[in-house]
């Protein structure tokens, strides 16, 4: 089962008084959730996308597992798809001490286009105190294994720790998609709960305020794009400077357009992508199309070389906003995704500093530069992009 229309999904309000703290990398981002987890009172729910048995999966089971045995309340709800190598021992393992372990649309073989509507969302909610949310799964892939810093084996990617009266809105959107999980009578129950939710929001006004504010942008898929539309306002509006990181750069024609705007009007427009490293290679050469029109008007291109990088977040200004959308077309299109924007100062100099870094380990091209590549490499590019247009024709038919 997916999630209901769009039209019963009510926005969600900018907030203050937040704590926002970035985690880059798993050696700092795991504990700090681990620990969280341990020192949990109430209750646990965790929403994930990727998730592979290993040494990072066992951390999580032992931890919830004692959680659980104290009383504690964990639910965790995985993609169906993208838990593929979480072993059958190891979900029996959470639900053999009392961990309620669910997982999203399930593989059909009768209806193959539902299969392509995944839950790509990351949250991990303690308590309704605090909140980690970004780009990251529980993997191995995401640890440094050798512990070098300069070469790194694991994926460049970041978790934020939230507190404040923001942590209740990623556990209503937790709440939504896990309750779909109980049958009719378990939907029919939290649709009214939707309706009393609903009628709260509306009373609330956008805060004007001088204080820093959140707001958490939550794409439906199936055709919801709220989370690109809110980049695509920022890069229009944006004065001195417009910097994305992610994973997979596969943009549509309207954000490749704000991009090419906001650079020849003179903002710093700076993309950070993955280098040779990458999961899906096929997805780096297509996106790579992209990059002369970009080059000409005044884009800076940078692809990080010491590891994959896996991080999905945008710095326009003051306003962030990170989470486990990549802005290409495929996650818009058919993923539910979440990222938490931000206006404030201080998460956005916490930021700065880390893009400035993985900026100096990265290769920079220029448009003088790059059409200078192999001509192997261009073929590749080529081809890579012609299958991405014929699947999107394809599926879109």
């Amino acid at each position: 089962m997916i999630e209901e229309p769009l039209s019963h999904h009510p926005a969600l309000p900018w907030r203050v008084n937040n704590q926002f703290q970035l985690l880059v990398n798993g050696d700092v981002f795991y504990p700090e959730i681990l620990r969280a987890i341990e020192n949990a009172q109430q209750s646990i729910e965790i929403e994930l996308y990727l998730c592979d048995s290993g040494d990072i999966a066992n951390q999580f089971i032992e931890t919830l597992s004692a959680a659980s045995k104290r009383g504690i309340e964990v639910r965790v709800l995985l993609d169906a798809v993208g838990s593929n190598g979480f072993k059958q021992r190891d979900r029996q393992q959470l639900r053999n001490n009392g961990v309620d372990l669910r997982f999203y649309n399930r593989f059909q073989t009768k209806r193959i286009l539902h299969n392509l509507a995944r839950d790509h969302r990351k949250i991990v909610a303690i308590d309704n105190k605090i909140v980690f949310v970004g780009g990251a799964g529980i993997a191995d892939e995401f640890f440094n294994k050798d512990g070098n810093a300069e070469n790194p084996s694991s994926w460049r990617e970041l978790m934020v720790k939230i507190q404040g009266p923001i942590v209740a809105d990623w556990r209503y959107l937790f709440e939504r998609v896990w309750h779909q999980h109980k049958g009719p009578e378990g939907l029919t129950h939290w649709r009214d709960k939707i309706y009393d939710f609903t009628r709260y929001y509306q009373k609330q006004a956008r805060l004007i305020t001088e204080k820093p504010q959140a707001h958490v942008n939550a794409s439906r898929g199936m055709g919801s794009e709220q989370i690109k539309g809110a980049l695509v306002t920022e890069l229009r509006k944006a004065k001195y400077q417009a910097w994305i990181a992610t994973a997979y750069f596969y943009p549509s024609r309207k954000l490749r357009r704000a991009i090419r705007r906001a650079a020849k009007r003179g903002v710093d427009v700076r993309l950070l992508l993955p280098g040779p490293k990458t999961d899906h290679p096929s997805i780096r050469y297509a996106g790579r199309t992209y990059y002369s029109d970009l080059l000409n008007d005044g884009v800076k291109i940078y692809e990080y070389q010491p590891s994959f990088m896996h991080m999905k977040i945008a710095l326009v200004d003051d306003w962030v906003s990170v989470g486990s959308c990549n802005f290409d077309r495929w996650n818009l299109r058919w993923n539910l995704e979440a990222n938490q924007e931000v206006i404030d100062p201080r998460l956005a100099k916490q930021v700065f500093d880390m893009l400035v870094n993985d900026f100096k380990s990265s290769v920079l091209y220029s448009a003088e530069s790059w059409p200078e590549r192999p001509y192997f490499i261009k073929l590749k590019e080529r081809f890579w992009a012609y299958v991405g247009v014929f699947i999107e024709q394809y599926l879109y038919r």
